[in-house]
């Protein structure tokens, strides 16, 4: 089984912080989806015996295609692929244009969960971030999902923003609270270089919370989410009712197949991405090759240290005898300079697994290289 993602490039309007491959040229769309309807061919033969376990549409905007595009899509997808009835099928939208949408007409076609992006609910921020919605659109999408049955339901949030304090947190998560999401995905702000916001932080015109302060901003988001219910089941998650299968399926190192431009994929011991140029993309496919830009080949040492590193982002940790398994190690031996290192304060054992502490996920990233060390 493989999980299958599909990159929608476009959006109505480009967000300060992103640095996803997108455009706002909405005059490609078209052109876009006959070349991605190529690509779904040639892969069609080298997938075909492979069932669909997950579906995702990400982008870029996906909702920005509009109704007729995306039932267009959907059919396809079901018309190229092993797609059963009931497996997830996540689709991203923005509220200015996903209140446009007939979710009734996408969830007949398959679609059952949806990530939105509201990143807060306080207008100030929205226009900071380059943001297009309003709140109003946030409620109006919200409401025609309801009427049409879907019920898991992601919001996307973001903290850490250059002069955001935890009174900023705080309006959020009350804001949040009257939502009916199912799911939240709370990101810790990156600045990306390339993007205005990534450069204004990078060239010291705009300063970011010290790590102190971005610290209780996550771990005030952690308690408050707890307290509404919400379960976290990895760094950035957490669910009332189900965790999202195709993210977990990335983090859970299993194969997945991306489709269109820079879109990623990762399949036995092969990984590769594709180009993200429209135009070398739009070539490759018209020449009938797909439009790989690179391919790496993994070691069983490579995929090991993958597995540590992303089940350290989950709450249930390091599945310690599924990796002895797999790979054949003693991993108390092979890891004994990282576990004698972080045990206790970062690191804790529960039956099998290994996980972080709340204080470990303060300093994910020396654990993570703790482990990389030992190999």
């Amino acid at each position: 089984m493989i999980s299958l993602y599909i990159h929608l490039p476009f959006c109505h309007g480009k967000c300060r912080y992103c640095d996803f491959v997108s455009t706002t040229n909405m005059g490609l769309i078209d052109d876009y989806l006959q070349v991605l309807f190529k690509e779904m061919d040639l892969n069609q033969e080298k997938f075909s015996k492979e069932k669909i376990r997950t579906i995702y549409l990400g982008g870029g905007t996906p909702s920005s295609l509009g109704q007729k595009r995306l039932e267009k899509l959907f059919e396809k997808i079901r018309d190229t692929f092993q797609v059963e009835d009931g497996i997830e099928w996540t689709m991203e939208i923005n509220p200015e244009s996903g209140k446009n949408l007939d979710f009734e007409a996408l969830a007949y076609r398959g679609l059952n969960r949806v990530s939105m992006g509201i990143q807060s609910g306080q207008d100030q921020i929205l226009k900071f971030l380059g943001r297009i919605h309003c709140q109003e659109d946030v409620l109006t999408c919200l409401n025609q999902l309801e009427k049409a049955g879907i019920q898991e339901i992601n919001g996307d949030f973001i903290f850490g923003l250059p002069n955001q304090d935890l009174q900023d947190i705080e309006k959020d998560l009350n804001y949040l609270k009257n939502l009916p999401l199912s799911h939240l995905s709370y990101y810790s702000f990156i600045p990306e270089e390339g993007t205005p916001l990534g450069d204004g932080v990078l060239e010291g015109r705009y300063l970011l919370p010290e790590e102190e302060l971005d610290r209780a901003m996550a771990h005030k988001i952690e308690d408050a989410l707890k307290d509404l219910g919400y379960k976290q089941y990895e760094v950035s998650n957490f669910t009332k009712k189900n965790p999202c299968r195709h993210n977990l399926a990335y983090w859970e190192v299993k194969d997945y197949l991306g489709l269109g431009l820079n879109a990623h994929s990762s399949y036995g011991n092969k990984r590769w991405e594709n180009v993200s140029s429209f135009q070398e993309y739009f070539n490759r496919i018209k020449d009938r090759k797909r439009p790989i830009l690179q391919s790496t080949s993994l070691t069983n040492q490579d995929r090991l240290l993958e597995k540590i590193i992303l089940s350290l982002r989950l709450n249930r940790g390091i599945p310690v005898k599924e990796l002895e398994k797999d790979y054949k190690i003693d991993f108390s031996k092979t890891f004994k300079e990282a576990l004698d290192k972080n045990l206790g304060r970062s690191l804790v054992q529960e039956e099998n697994n290994y996980r972080l502490t709340s204080y470990g996920r303060d300093i994910a990233n020396r654990v993570e290289l703790d482990f990389y060390t030992c190999l």
